[in-house]
């Protein structure tokens, strides 16, 4: 690897650290910010999604627009966005109003950032090694989160972080390392050995050739509200477990992923995204409904919380490493690029698919937990694994494998 390439992977895998604690501090507190600050109602809580997930559909626009930056510069803008959000929120202490409105920029700059890390990173693989590289970003985004799930712990815990003071500290700690990320990326513009990717065509991009990844962040969004939102909820709701175990259960899912991760990304160069995402459905079919069988006997008081708790902590861990699969959507998206300059805008497009989804099956999910019972939320996201199956048979038929090195 030339010097200027190792130079550029280093830089790179700084800002990836930079950005992890910056989410991590901000994101992993921010229920109890809203609560504990501002005494939100379940029904404000329940608004307050919509300036958090808007902007994953809001950036695939940006980045259309704005594309003609560049990958690096866009990451640069991304990263102020989440600086100027988190620095409003930590040290003036807004009103309700304008705490949504900066806690919108927050979340635009990180989204906006998501695609182009994907972006960034396949850009800096070496050929053949892509899904090699994309497990190591991957690898080392885990393990610094898993550091700041840590610090948020401890931090809590020994009372060195609160919401009573006059600063929060978590979200002043988060404006640095975006601050940070931004230095580092602006540095590493001027190691990139090749030009970066420039949208010049400003519409929204949505091609039949790109269908199959279309597809798999479709089925994401929906597997995306168990990792988020109801595989905590039996943590919470039926193991009347408190916040700390559910923080030691996320730090466990980043222990484990860190190790998990570059294996994937080797697998991925090894056997191809087509057998990769088979790999992936199968993993979700059997995590989710094993889950989901263990919270229906849970609601149903047929299985105890002693020691069988562990069980479903195991169950709860394995379930949520599913996301270490994200890595091979990027992959898919990569390969079946007609054009290089495309890769970013897609990946943009797949985001906002992503949260459409999302925003349209939680209160399904919802009513499913409430209505028919908790076992059929997991088998439904279950089910959803069949457009990871779909996609591997639209790859292989339409010859877009490509060859493996």
């Amino acid at each position: 690897m030339p010097k200027s390439r190792e130079r550029a992977v280093r830089l790179f895998i700084l800002v990836l650290i930079c950005v992890a604690v910056t989410s991590g501090l901000g994101n992993r507190i921010l229920s109890n910010y809203f609560k504990e600050v501002y005494q939100v109602t379940s029904a404000q809580r329940g608004f307050i999604e919509i300036p958090r997930e808007s902007p994953g559909i809001l950036c695939m626009v940006l980045v259309a627009g704005l594309g003609f930056l560049g990958n690096i510069r866009l990451g640069i803008l991304a990263q102020i966005m989440m600086l100027a959000g988190l620095m409003v929120m930590g040290f003036l202490s807004p009103g309700y109003g304008v705490m949504l409105i900066f806690l919108f920029l927050y979340s635009l700059g990180e989204h906006l950032f998501m695609p182009l890390s994907d972006s960034i990173s396949m850009d800096l693989a070496r050929d053949g090694k892509v899904g090699t590289a994309l497990g190591k970003f991957k690898g080392v985004t885990t393990m610094a989160s898993m550091v700041a799930s840590c610090a948020v712990f401890v931090g809590f815990r020994a009372g060195f972080f609160s919401f009573q003071s006059r600063v929060i500290l978590p979200f002043a700690i988060g404006v640095a390392a975006s601050a940070l990320a931004a230095f580092f990326l602006w540095r590493l513009e001027g190691c990139m050995t090749t030009a970066p990717c420039k949208v010049t065509n400003h519409k929204l991009l949505f091609r039949r050739e790109y269908v199959p990844y279309y597809m798999v962040t479709l089925a994401y969004g929906c597997q995306k509200r168990i990792r988020l939102v109801f595989a905590p909820w039996v943590i919470i709701e039926l193991l009347h477990r408190g916040a700390d175990v559910a923080a030691l259960l996320t730090i466990v899912v980043h222990l484990v992923g860190m190790v998990v991760a570059p294996i994937l990304g080797r697998m991925l160069d090894r056997l191809g995204m087509r057998r990769m995402l088979l790999i992936e459905a199968a993993y979700i079919v059997v995590t989710f409904c094993v889950l989901g069988v263990l919270a229906g006997q849970l609601a149903a008081g047929t299985f105890g919380a002693g020691w069988q708790a562990w069980v479903v902590y195991g169950a709860y861990v394995l379930c949520l490493l599913f996301d270490q699969f994200n890595m091979v959507h990027a992959f898919l998206m990569r390969s079946i690029a007609l054009s290089p300059d495309e890769v970013t805008r897609s990946l943009s497009v797949g985001l906002g698919v992503d949260h459409i989804m999302a925003i349209v099956a939680s209160p399904i999910m919802g009513l499913i937990w409430e209505g028919a019972g908790v076992q059929y939320v997991f088998y439904l996201a279950a089910l959803s694994a069949l457009f990871q199956v779909a996609a591997a048979a639209m790859v292989k038929r339409r010859g877009l494998e490509p060859a493996r090195k």
